[in-house]
């Protein structure tokens, strides 16, 4: 070999030599974050096995026992056509509520969207059509502030409050249990995320597979394990349940502006500002104990595990322009507009959602390294006429930092196969590591397009706006039948059928007695009724008391107060949440919460105070009970118990004081 061929040599192996120094810092670097989730995950898994191993699962019987909240579904559609009349036709036919209104928003030159919901309000009386004052496409956050001023309006042309406001996407399979499972969790905590996971479909669909591995790994290991480090849950934009506490929080705080619109990442946005307000999120992955499926069963198999699934684009194109949007919003954006604020645990969380330009730039470097060590080993096995000089030396610091990554690389490829097999099944986690590399460039493609599309937005030459995907594959659907609406509740039944089921020993026929207990009845029977009421305070069956607290709301009977006071003391959360809705329902209010909040104890208190923090019209009502009737007790519980009536009332005294008419009455 002559010399210049020898020194060409020696340039390329120092060039390559520095490349591998950078990108194997920055996969040390990566892969030692990767590996504190990879540990915190198996640890929380553990953890939740030894701490609840003698508490019962969480079963459909206990979600069906709470008393089902009004809850109104956000549905944002730009071009979507029959993509929603499919999401929406699957939610009424086989999602396991009755309580609740879908809100569809559409915009005004999008008649084939427009044409498609008003199809289906004809058709079903919870489906109500927005549509918004600009033309599209805006922001996902603008339509969503449509919907969500259409709802307020609703309420109150109806008289009615929704208590959770659920975001849903017009491609999403809804889980029958998914909405029970909202309405079990919310307000006992703020905001539920439940897992978003793409469809399965046939293997040679790699470019919707490549979803389906990242989600599988994301949702079920990292997002649980960031929530118990740092209380912080990405929200998924969809399949996300707001109590009603939350949407009116953000709206005070942020002068009507719940939604961040300019953020193509409203969701990701929106769990920023939770986080830091002090309010909780919890992203719930759950098998219910219904499930009867053998232990090796992939989720995606199991009726019974909660979750919403979705078609994702399978071609090419249209997954670098989505992936782009998020990297765009939740990388650029947020980084753009609050920095690095917040603790050390949250600039962890911003490090591993930010970190997506550093790794892709080295995965690309990646691939010409390993090209470089492929090409070393062929011209020392002879198959080729040159060989190139080798970049590792054993037992210097290079050669032991690519070890580690290495290994690092190795417990990728293997948490890889462990989730996804866990989420789809053996063949897919399988087929996971070829589509790793192909994932890689993906990603690559994405990112370096979100680089371009932001830097374009600054510059001027294009603004932000909603760059919704095409989805061309439909709403798809996996388990479940339609659900047989009980519509006998609303009819009446003999009063010596009524009697017969309050005195029976079966929970079923008591609570279906309960439900048609009529308001309006002689004294003789009443007091008959009164006294089988009375008797299942005591009942160790949950139905029964849950039911019991609902009948007592509805009945409103004076004679069942001392009956309800019980209820509002139970052990159960289900009963005492059931209970605190049912006396705020109740007539005389103001004296029967000083009762209520001068002898209960904490749980019942802290009942109370989630149900009202959940009703601004219920709120005002009490405020102008604390003044008129002088409610010391209630006074003082809401200003300790809760910031958020405590910030509440003193607005209301401001209002108060500045209203002419009420100085007139002092």
């Amino acid at each position: 070999m002559n010399l210049q061929a020898r020194d060409l040599l020696i340039i390329l192996r120092d060039v390559f030599a520095g490349m591998t120094w950078v990108v194997s810092v920055i996969y040390f670097l990566s892969g030692s974050q990767d590996l504190v989730y990879d540990i915190g995950a198996y640890w929380l898994r553990f953890w939740r096995l030894y701490s609840y191993r003698r508490q019962p699962r969480l079963s459909l019987e206990r979600l069906r026992a709470r008393d089902q909240q009004r809850i109104a579904v956000m549905v944002p559609a730009w071009n979507e056509g029959e993509v929603v009349a499919s999401m929406v036709d699957n939610i009424i036919k086989r999602v396991e509520y009755e309580n609740y209104s879908i809100f569809v928003g559409t915009y005004p030159n999008d008649p084939a969207t427009q044409a498609c919901v008003d199809r289906l309000a004809k058709e079903y009386p919870q489906i109500n059509k927005v549509v918004t004052l600009r033309p599209g496409p805006t922001t996902k956050a603008d339509c969503l502030h449509n919907v969500l001023k259409t709802i307020r309006a609703h309420e109150e042309a109806y008289g009615v409050n929704f208590d959770i406001i659920l975001m849903h996407d017009a491609e999403d399979w809804v889980h029958p249990q998914s909405f029970l499972l909202h309405n079990y969790l919310i307000p006992q905590v703020d905001v539920v995320q439940l897992p978003i996971l793409p469809l399965p479909t046939k293997w040679n669909k790699w470019v919707h597979w490549i979803y389906a591995d990242e989600f599988s790994e994301n949702h079920l290991k990292d997002v649980p394990v960031r929530e118990k480090i740092s209380g912080f849950v990405p929200y998924a934009g969809t399949g996300t349940g707001f109590s009603r506490k939350v949407i009116d929080f953000l709206s005070d705080e942020h002068g009507g502006h719940v939604f961040n619109e300019s953020s193509m990442t409203e969701d990701y946005s929106m769990s920023k500002k939770i986080r830091e307000a002090g309010l909780r999120s919890v992203f719930v992955t759950v098998v219910l104990e219904d499930d009867k499926s053998p232990w090796w069963t992939p989720l995606c198999k199991r009726p019974m595990f909660i979750s919403n699934w979705s078609y994702f684009p399978m071609d090419w194109t249209r997954s670098v322009r989505q992936k782009s949007r998020w990297i765009i919003g939740i990388s650029l954006q947020e980084w753009e507009q609050s920095g690095w604020e917040g603790n050390w645990l949250m600039k962890e969380n911003f490090v591993k959602d930010r970190k997506v330009f550093v790794a892709a730039s080295a995965s690309f470097l990646g691939y010409f390294i390993l090209l470089y060590f492929v090409l070393y080993a062929m011209g020392q096995a002879g198959w080729i006429p040159f060989r190139l000089l080798s970049i590792l030396v054993p037992g210097t610091a290079l050669a032991h930092l690519v070890a580690f990554c290495s290994f690092f690389m190795i417990l990728r490829v293997t948490q890889r196969i462990t989730w996804v097999s866990l989420t789809y099944g053996l063949g897919p986690g399988i087929l996971s590591v070829p589509r790793l590399i192909i994932g890689n460039i993906l990603n690559g493609l994405a990112t370096f397009r979100a680089l371009k599309v932001f830097a374009d937005s600054r510059s001027g030459k294009a603004a932000v706006r909603w760059d919704n995907t095409q989805h061309l594959e439909g709403v798809g659907g996996l388990h479940g039948e339609d659900v047989k609406r009980d519509t006998s509740a609303s009819d009446e039944h003999p009063l010596e059928e009524v009697l017969a089921g309050l005195a029976s020993e079966d929970p079923l026929e008591m609570v279906k007695a309960m439900r048609h207990v009529p308001a309006s009845i002689g004294e003789l029977e009443r007091a008959e009724v009164v006294a089988y009421l009375r008797g299942q305070v005591s009942s160790n069956e949950l139905r029964v008391r849950a039911a019991l607290a609902q009948t007592l709301g509805r009945l409103q009977w004076p004679e069942v107060t001392p009956t309800l006071f019980r209820l509002l003391n139970d052990p159960d959360s289900v009963v005492r949440l059931n209970a605190a809705r049912a006396l705020l329902q109740r007539p005389k209010v103001g004296a029967l919460l000083e009762q209520a909040f001068t002898a209960a104890g904490p749980k019942t208190i802290d009942a109370l105070i989630r149900v009202l923090e959940q009703d601004r019209r219920r709120q005002r009502e009490v405020f102008d009970l604390v003044d008129r009737e002088g409610l010391a007790v209630t006074k003082a519980t809401i200003m300790v118990e809760s910031p958020i009536l405590r910030k509440r009332y003193a607005t209301y005294l401001e209002e108060m004081a500045g209203d002419p008419s009420n100085a007139n009455q002092a």
